[in-house]
């Protein structure tokens, strides 16, 4: 799946509260570190570049699992939603290679004024989980297969003495 576009910004909380309508007893870090971790899942699929924007009094920092997500938390005085418009005026031209992630009315309005593509946080929850769920396909298949692989060769068992015998005469070794 590709988006089309280099750059994702990713409204942080505005996706969560999608992700997880019903968080139940999750802590809100627990819950960013899930979302990051399906926004590098999306990243691999799609290499684009994403920036996720958390509103609060957060500390920049380096994504948990080691991956290039771009991570802002806005100072205490500007909002997520405040940072988000900001970025998007500031891209001129380069805009155009932008696609803002938010269900936010007046965010989505401004990007698309300046000519952001916007898709609503709901609709890329759906992707994400559609991306989650064919990677996980994907590794049980592979597994699966390397499984059959492996029965089909050695059918499970181990080589008989005749049968190790037939393979050294046919490379040419002596059996010890």
């Amino acid at each position: 799946m590709k988006t089309g576009n280099k750059e994702v910004v990713v409204d942080g909380y505005n996706l969560i509260h999608k992700l997880y309508p019903s968080p139940s007893q999750a802590s809100l870090e627990f819950l960013r570190q899930e979302t990051e971790k399906k926004l590098l899942r999306f990243q691999q699929e799609t290499d684009s570049q994403i920036t996720i924007v958390y509103d609060g009094k957060g500390s920049p920092r380096e994504c948990a699992y080691g991956a290039p997500l771009h991570i802002v938390f806005t100072p205490s005085s500007k909002s997520a939603d405040l940072w988000i418009i900001d970025y998007v005026k500031s891209l001129n031209t380069r805009v155009k290679m932008v696609t803002i992630i938010s269900s936010d009315d007046e965010i989505r309005r401004y990007a698309a004024a300046f000519g952001a593509k916007c898709i609503k946080s709901e609709a890329f929850a759906l992707q994400l989980n559609e991306i989650e769920a064919a990677v996980t396909i994907r590794s049980n298949s592979t597994r699966s297969l390397r499984m059959s692989i492996k029965e089909k060769k050695f059918n499970g068992k181990l080589l008989s003495d005749r049968e190790v015998t037939r393979w050294m005469k046919l490379f040419s070794w002596e059996k010890s």
